[in-house]
């Protein structure tokens, strides 16, 4: 796609919390490990642990994903399989989890000309699945290494993409796609780790409803869209 010249706008769609309700990420392993391998599941007091140890902030996001990948996933995923596991959790989560607001927002980002991106710190083989079921034109999601075989490994290829990484790789796509910078912009995220990419946008969305994320966005600058709203995402 290097070098297209998009219309007039991009709508870039942060994925957990946002187009989905629930974070994928846990949920993922959880429903993969069921899935394929039940005995998995006695692992779970090791995923917590790790969850715990990252919530205490003994290491970051770049160590506490591979290993908890590794520990329900094992050491690789051929790309079968990958593409299998992918397509399934997307068949299940998309019918269940997007809020009527968020659909009803992108069918209106799409049916005024914008392209639609997924920006995401998820793994990009199942968000890649997401978006494609969403009819995404895009996405920017964490990368992970593959073997000479070809095998998806638990690896982070790259930073996490997340804060300012997921807005540097946004900046990137963006750089490539367009020739003269005058692409509008829209951005939607539930959460403040975004302002970096709500940086790159004329118009940033918190995504939330109460309060709390009305003062947040008034103290930023940023408007507020209420996903859970069937009213095309309630926006003001």
């Amino acid at each position: 796609m290097t070098g297209v010249v998009l219309p007039a706008g991009v709508a870039i769609y942060d994925l957990d919390r946002t187009v989905l309700r629930k974070p994928t990420f846990t949920l993922f392993l959880l429903w993969a490990a069921w899935r394929e391998a039940p005995w998995r599941l006695l692992l779970l007091p090791v995923l917590a642990a790790l969850m715990i140890g990252y919530a205490l902030r003994l290491y970051g996001r770049d160590r506490f994903k591979p290993a908890a990948i590794r520990l329900m996933l094992g050491k690789a995923i051929a790309p079968a399989r990958a593409s299998t596991l992918a397509a399934d959790f997307a068949a299940w989560r998309v019918p269940r989890d997007v809020p009527p607001g968020a659909a009803a927002c992108i069918a209106r980002d799409r049916a005024e000309g914008y392209r639609l991106l997924m920006a995401t710190a998820a793994p990009e083989f199942y968000a890649g699945a997401i978006a494609e079921a969403l009819d995404f034109d895009a996405i920017v999601a964490s990368r992970h290494r593959r073997d000479t075989e070809g095998n998806w490994l638990p690896l982070l290829d790259g930073p996490n993409c997340y804060g300012e990484e997921k807005a540097r790789r946004v900046g990137e796509w963006l750089a490539a796609q367009t020739t003269d910078g005058a692409t509008h912009i829209r951005a939607y995220s539930d959460h403040v780790s975004d302002a970096p990419t709500f940086a790159l946008a004329n118009e940033a969305w918190l995504v939330g409803r109460g309060d709390k994320f009305v003062r947040l966005a008034a103290r930023h600058g940023w408007r507020v869209a209420d996903f859970e709203d069937a009213a095309a995402g309630a926006r003001r």
